[in-house]
Parts: C-alpha cells; sequence; structure tokens
C-alpha cells in the first residue's frame, strides 16, 4: 500500500528496527484534512539543521486521564497499540537522532499540571522542561508571565508557521503576535477533544427522519446545507419516544428515546458551530461579542432546543454524579437520536462496547445561508505544549525536541490515529470518513473561552441552569464589565512583556 511503503522507506532511511516498524498500524486510508494529511517529503527534509545535543533529557509533565494523553510523548514501551507505538518509535528515533532523552512524567490531573508548573516556576525550579495540558489552564500561567512567549525565543529552532503546528490556534489565540503554546502533530489530544454530532443510524432509519427533505441520509444533509439548527430539532422531535407520558427519564436504563441528550457545554459549541464567538480577535484587540445579534439569535434557537424537556435531556439536570456517563450510555443504549460531543467519545469504553450503528456529522448551521461548517474543542481537554520562563540551560534542546515532535508526529502519529484508529476503528462508513475530514479542515478557538475572561466561558450554560427564562442580555449587561476588564488586563500584560523584549 502507498502509506505502509511511506512508512516503510521512512523507517528505513532512519535507521529504525523492522520489528519496531511492525507494532504500527499497517491500514492505509487517505485523508484530505491538512492536519492529518502524511507528508510526501523525507527525513532529510526536517526544517532545522541536524544537531546532537548528547543525551539532553527533556522532562514533559503531563497527566493521564486519558488513554492517549499518557502515551503520545514518550511511552516507555511497546503495547501493540497503534498510536502508542507510533509515538514510542518517534520518541526513539529523536534520542538516536538528536541525542534528546523525552522523558514524560504525570501529574493527578490536569489542574494539578498547572498547579505544579506555577509552583515551581515561582521558585525557580527548573524540574520540567515542557508542561502539556488543555488550554484552559495553560492560559492563565501564560497571562502571568511564567511560559514563553513562543515567537520571542530567539535560537530559530520553533517553526510555528509550519503546516504540522495548528494554523488555527496562531490565528485565533496570537495577540499582538504572542502566543504561549502551542499544538498540532506534536499531539493527538487536541484532535480528540473537537465537537461534533454523533448519531444514531438506526433511529434515523427507523423514524425517516430525512424524508420530508428529498434526501436518504444525514450526510446528504449535510452536502446541501441542510443540516441546520431548526431541521436538526425538527428531527429530533420526529424521533422521540416517551413511553411513560411522564418527563422522559434521563437515566442509564431509560426505556425512553430523547431526541438529543446533550450537556450544558454543547451551548457553547453549538454557538461556535454557528460562526458565533465569545470574543474577536483581529491580532490586535479582543471585541466581546455576545451581545451582537448574531449571537443573540443563535444562542436563542440553541437554548430553544436544549429547554425543551420533551425532546431533549440535559445531564447536569441529573443529580446522579455520575451524569456525563450516563449521558454516553442513553446514546450507546440507542436511546438517544443525537449526541453533541467531542471525538475523542468515541474511545471511551462505554462507545467503544455499544452495540448500535453510530455515524458522525460537524455542528448544525444556523441556517443555510451560513458560510460554512465550523467547529471548535472543548479548551478543558484540548492539550498543548508550553515552556516555563525557568527553562534556561536547556531551552535549545527543548524547542529542538517540540519541533521534532511535531515534523515527525505528522509523518509517523497522526496518521496512525486519524486513518487507522478514528476512521478504520471507530468509524464503519466512509461517509464519516468525510465528515472528519470536513471537521477537522475548519476547526476553530475562541480567546473568551480559553482566557475565560471574567468566568464567561459559563454565560450559556449558566442561562441554561439558572431558571426558565433566557436572559441573555441583561446577563451580558451585569458581566461585560468584568469580561471587558480581564481582557484590558491581558492586554497590558502583553503590551509590557512587548516593552521589556
Amino acid at each position: 500500500m502507498k502509506k505502509t511503503y511511506r512508512f516503510l522507506c521512512l523507517f528505513l532511511v532512519l535507521a529504525l528496527s523492522l520489528i519496531a516498524f511492525a507494532s504500527c498500524g499497517d491500514e492505509n486510508t487517505s485523508s484530505e484534512t491538512p492536519s492529518a494529511e502524511v507528508s510526501e517529503t523525507s527525513e532529510d527534509q526536517f526544517p532545522l539543521e541536524a544537531r546532537n545535543f548528547g543525551g539532553e533529557v527533556i522532562k514533559v509533565l503531563t497527566d493521564q486521564n486519558t488513554d492517549y494523553l499518557k502515551c503520545e510523548i514518550a511511552p516507555t514501551e511497546i503495547v501493540t497499540e497503534s498510536v502508542n507505538d507510533a509515538a514510542y518509535n518517534r520518541a526513539q528515533f529523536i534520542e538516536q537522532e538528536y541525542g534528546i532523552s523525552l522523558v514524560q512524567e504525570y501529574a493527578e490531573s490536569q489542574k494539578n499540571v498547572v498547579d505544579v508548573a506555577r509552583e515551581n516556576i515561582e521558585t525557580g525550579l527548573d524540574e520540567y522542561q515542557i508542561y502539556c495540558a488543555a488550554i484552559y489552564y495553560l492560559a492563565p500561567l501564560g497571562v502571568d508571565g511564567l511560559f514563553y512567549e513562543l515567537n520571542s525565543i530567539e535560537n530559530g529552532y520553533l517553526h510555528l508557521d509550519a503546516p504540522y503546528w495548528d494554523q488555527s490556534i496562531a490565528r485565533d489565540l496570537s495577540l499582538k503576535g504572542s502566543i504561549y503554546f502551542a499544538t498540532g502533530d506534536a499531539l493527538v489530544t487536541d484532535d480528540e477533544s473537537t465537537w461534533c454530532f454523533f448519531f444514531n443510524k438506526d433511529i434515523a432509519t427507523d423514524s425517516k427522519i430525512t424524508e420530508e427533505y428529498g434526501v436518504d441520509s444525514l450526510y446528504e444533509m449535510v452536502d446541501q446545507k441542510l443540516w441546520t439548527l431548526d431541521n436538526m430539532y425538527a428531527m429530533a422531535k420526529k424521533a422521540t419516544i416517551n413511553t411513560t407520558g411522564a418527563a422522559l427519564n434521563f437515566a442509564s436504563d431509560t426505556a425512553d428515546t430523547f431526541g438529543l441528550v446533550s450537556q450544558t457545554y454543547d451551548s457553547y459549541t453549538m454557538v461556535a458551530g454557528c460562526e458565533q464567538t465569545l470574543t474577536k480577535n483581529d491580532g490586535n484587540e479582543i471585541r466581546i461579542t455576545i451581545g451582537e445579534e448574531s449571537n443573540i439569535k443563535a444562542f436563542d434557537k440553541i437554548y430553544n432546543i436544549m429547554m425543551d424537556t420533551s425532546v431533549a435531556g440535559i445531564a447536569e439536570k441529573c443529580p446522579d454524579s455520575q451524569r456525563y456517563n450516563i449521558l454516553l450510555q442513553i446514546f450507546a443504549n440507542g436511546k438517544g437520536l443525537f449526541m453533541p460531543n467531542k471525538i475523542g467519545s468515541v474511545s471511551n469504553p462505554i462507545l467503544r462496547t455499544a452495540n448500535i450503528h453510530y455515524g458522525i456529522l460537524p455542528m448544525p448551521l444556523y441556517d443555510s445561508n451560513q458560510d460554512a461548517y465550523t467547529s471548535t474543542v472543548t479548551v478543558y481537554w484540548c492539550s498543548a505544549l508550553a515552556i516555563p520562563i525557568t527553562n534556561v540551560s536547556k531551552l535549545d534542546a527543548t524547542c529542538y525536541a517540540m519541533e521534532a515532535l511535531a515534523y515527525y508526529g505528522k509523518e509517523m502519529v497522526t496518521p496512525e490515529f486519524y486513518d487507522v484508529t478514528l476512521k478504520n476503528k471507530r468509524f464503519e462508513d466512509t461517509e464519516s470518513e468525510e465528515m472528519l475530514d470536513l471537521i477537522f479542515r475548519n476547526r476553530t478557538f475562541d480567546m473568551g473561552a480559553v482566557f475565560n475572561f471574567g468566568s464567561m466561558l459559563s454565560f450559556y450554560t449558566d442561562i441554561l441552569l439558572g431558571g426558565n427564562a433566557n436572559n441573555h442580555v441583561s446577563k451580558l449587561a451585569a458581566n461585560e464589565g468584568t469580561y471587558q476588564n480581564a481582557i484590558d488586563l491581558l492586554m497590558e500584560r502583553i503590551d509590557m512583556e512587548k516593552s521589556t523584549n
């Protein structure tokens, strides 16, 4: 196969053993997605001049609460799992070719990663050279000046404009040229965090939900730009089955069928799917956009859908502490037509063992006039890499290692995750593969969500949980000053940093 041939050639050139190579996946599926495309380039085209750092140890602190986060940088052994083994081979190659030994250690949680980072950096301790956690947790440390502004590092080893680094991060989260963390093909958990819509194929077929739209499938609705909030709501209503006449039972063993099973975070991700954001960042300033008419209209539709208890269930309204697992279990049991969630949910044991046929869709359009399907991420799980300012003596080796992680991640790791694991193992039809390409093609980030100015990320979720009225306008009026003050503090921090460099 073409991809297997490229991998074999690459590994031979890199002098890796055939035994190590045999542990990697060998299935062949092509991708149109820039972030997941396998490059035709060779090792000789790695953009940095070859160096050997003489066995320099670069320690990376992460947590291990997801299958891939605990193995995606420097796993310690081959375990016959494609992503783990590809990451192992990458780390071994970086050590052999460039004399950089990557060591991955673990904190108890993502929050604990940044707690350790803050304590170490503020006391001047260079215990870890890279911290890897979700962008939501990393961002405050960047604002506080504890991480390097990556574009200001002068050794020339980080090429953040290269395609193996996520360019949407640079586009959406860079302010006055400053960016404090980076993600891309160095990692796979950033892709896992991307939000999408899962749907139950059997319910869709049995309920004939697309019949009135003159198409045979939801995939055709996407292609014809009929996959909108209004149509999603109408189809959810059509598929709902209430077995008792009472309120729909949000429980793992429910006999009811929900049109939509959700969580409050879905309100934010669906607004983002309508090309609306909490803030707009033009690279020089951040503008609050929650109060714009287009934003208000989008959330109004979403609020009415999610609060319709005859059709939809919201996990946070369930008193059980396992509410998020219950949400997944309802869908896995074939009792939900639609479920917005992160793509990484397919690796959750609940879905991996589900005896249902399901597919994947992008986030719904506001209406058919919208230019493109847009997906965002869960900022609580989208991983990135940051370098602490205490990293001085090992800074060159660290930047070199990060560039190698990203470049060779594109060649060796991303294809195993995207093509082999997601496309070939988790989904059963070519249409879902096409939907994955579409979802990743137009992924966006929002400064307001990542930096959570004045707790604005909870703006929509608070409304959903706050009562039975959509108080969008009055809530913004009460909180806009707090949001703006937090934005101003970030701007001052960046201006101060620029003036001292």
